[in-house]
């Protein structure tokens, strides 16, 4: 009786392509537009991408300072496929940014300057889980206040993969997120 209503279950559900209307065997291509509020270029490019659909996805980092502007853009075109892009590193040489909680409750991935760590090694051996957990999901209130529907979460440069850390992460917003 089990296999009949599992088999019948599994006959019911859509995949991917035909939630979207289209047939269950079409083959479907996601252009994404990584890393939107990281700056006003990017976010120009990101916005003349969508408005020209070459692009039908994106995310974007909550903490950088570009955020608000995507974030008004994204409130306006509710349609848009947008994820949380978390982020806990900044690579970048001469341009940098934190987290959007104050750094002193945040301090294990806060780096001598002030700034998120710019390399996965550098994060990895000084981030405390439970102050990544806070941090990720302080982005995520931040952009529901925002106005972002997310779709989807995925993580800066991978950062949430590196370590023994993050298989409690990857648990903790997989269920925060449902």
């Amino acid at each position: 009786m089990l296999f009949i209503l599992q088999k019948s279950f599994c006959q019911e559900r859509q995949n991917l392509a035909e939630k979207l209307g289209y047939p269950a065997d079409a083959k479907l291509l996601i252009i994404h537009a990584d890393d939107m509020g990281l700056s006003y270029s990017t976010n120009i490019a990101c916005i003349e991408a969508f408005e020209n659909e070459t692009v039908n996805s994106g995310s974007v980092l909550v903490p950088c300072p570009w955020f608000p502007e995507i974030a008004g853009y994204i409130k306006t075109h509710p349609d848009l496929d947008i994820g949380i892009h978390l982020t806990i590193t900044a690579e970048w040489d001469l341009y940098k940014w934190d987290g959007v909680l104050p750094s002193s409750e945040i301090s294990s991935l806060i780096n001598e300057n002030g700034y998120f760590y710019a390399t996965l090694q550098d994060f990895a051996v000084n981030a405390n889980p439970e102050e990544v957990d806070k941090e990720l999901r302080a982005q995520i209130d931040r952009a529901i206040a925002f106005g972002i529907q997310s779709t989807h979460l995925d993580n800066h440069m991978g950062s949430l993969m590196v370590s023994p850390l993050s298989s409690l992460i990857q648990y903790n917003i997989l269920s925060f997120s449902q």
